[in-house]
């Protein structure tokens, strides 16, 4: 049920990533990552009333909480400025080290060790979403990058940060519920992010209801996706369910292809098989 959920959580991501790139043409990156967070509380808020809750929230509980949500808040900022200060061909590739990073903090974290055919599948699906991201740039791209430009050097920053704070949702979770830990560590994101922008800003503008209706469907895809990673990360490790959700990247090509009329799509193709290679180690 734990690979359902990742392939199912890939799925979302890619859709929710397809959402705010058409989203971009009309509203700043900061609107942007506000709307992903904030979006999506209206469909998880249900979901926490109907799930098991303690009777109180314990103070480890509300210390994961700060530590989990303030790792998250620091990536999103992290996230918008790599992708403002360069291309995003030369910074989305340096995400697929999240699932390298994890099969150093999850054993420390919270004690997930994978398997040597684990470990060779991580590996498979990081070279391959690195592929996936580093046609355009030549294939030492986005390693080069680290060293001449700022994005990279801040989406590998994320990467770290990310691989930390999967780890801080499996003990979330672990104090209470999928569903709950989730909209809690999503209302703590969107709250700080909501400071962040009445701060640059001094006002949210939303725009028409087109508009609207776009933002709502990222929260949607978004609420779906972290319901349903939250879900696997429970029963599964969390080295495993994170590359598997790294095959957003495969989706991301079938849409950028379908609907954004990408090109380049062979190399790109050759870094899925790799990828699926990589999911079926994992899962044998």
């Amino acid at each position: 049920m734990w690979i359902v959920l990742s392939l199912f959580t890939a799925l979302c991501e890619a859709i929710k990533d397809g959402l705010c790139k058409k989203g971009l043409q009309g509203n700043n990156f900061l609107v942007i990552a506000w709307a992903w967070k904030a979006f999506s509380l209206p469909f998880l808020l249900p979901l926490s009333f109907i799930t098991p809750v303690p009777e109180y929230l314990s103070l480890r509980f509300l210390g994961i909480l700060a530590l989990g949500g303030g790792l998250n808040i620091l990536a999103t900022i992290l996230y918008i400025r790599a992708i403002q200060a360069s291309d995003l061909s030369l910074t989305l590739p340096l995400l697929s080290f999240t699932p390298i990073f994890l099969l150093f903090t999850s054993p420390l974290m919270v004690g997930d060790k994978p398997e040597p055919t684990g470990f060779l599948g991580v590996f498979l699906i990081f070279l391959g979403s690195y592929i996936l991201g580093s046609s355009k740039p030549g294939f030492w791209g986005p390693i080069k990058g680290l060293f001449s430009e700022k994005g990279p050097r801040l989406m590998l920053c994320v990467a770290l940060i990310w691989s930390i704070a999967a780890n801080v949702d499996k003990m979330g979770i672990r104090e209470t519920s999928p569903f709950f830990w989730a909209f809690c560590v999503q209302a703590f994101i969107a709250s700080g992010l909501t400071l962040l922008l009445f701060k640059q800003q001094k006002s949210i503008s939303l725009g028409s209801r087109k508009n609207i209706f776009l933002l709502s469907l990222i929260g949607l895809f978004t609420a779906m996706g972290l319901i349903s990673q939250m879900s696997a990360v429970n029963i599964g490790l969390v080295p495993y369910v994170i590359a598997i959700k790294r095959l957003s990247i495969v989706f991301g090509v079938i849409i950028g292809a379908l609907v954004f009329k990408e090109k380049d799509l062979k190399l790109r193709l050759c870094g899925a098989m790799i990828m699926l290679a990589g999911v079926f180690l994992m899962t044998a």
